[in-house]
């Protein structure tokens, strides 16, 4: 499909190696702990970890092209809800699609 994928979190730059080393993704991560990036893309989710009640990023996945314009959000209902990858791929195709 042509795209590039990109995990960006608010954890340290260690944790996100050992994530990325844990689930062998072919994909870029990015850590951002104090949150600005996150913050810059509306992600930000302050006070949403239940635990600590620090700031955390909101999962979601959007696409974005070339010229840095968002074309598509998708966001969960809460950070234990994920999409499942058969629905995300059908999604991302559509999107793609709409946007040539």
């Amino acid at each position: 499909m042509d795209v590039q994928v990109i995990a960006i979190s608010k954890s340290d730059p260690q944790d996100s190696q050992k994530t990325k080393n844990k689930t062998k993704g072919f994909f870029t991560f990015v850590s951002d702990p104090r949150g600005s990036f996150i913050n810059s893309l509306g992600l930000l989710d302050k006070g949403g970890n239940p635990f600590t009640g620090d700031d955390s990023a909101r999962i979601s996945k959007m696409l974005v092209n070339k010229e840095k314009k968002i074309l598509w959000v998708r966001f969960t209902e809460n950070n234990r809800v994920r999409i499942k990858s058969s629905n995300l791929i059908s999604e991302l195709i559509e999107a793609i699609k709409k946007h040539k």
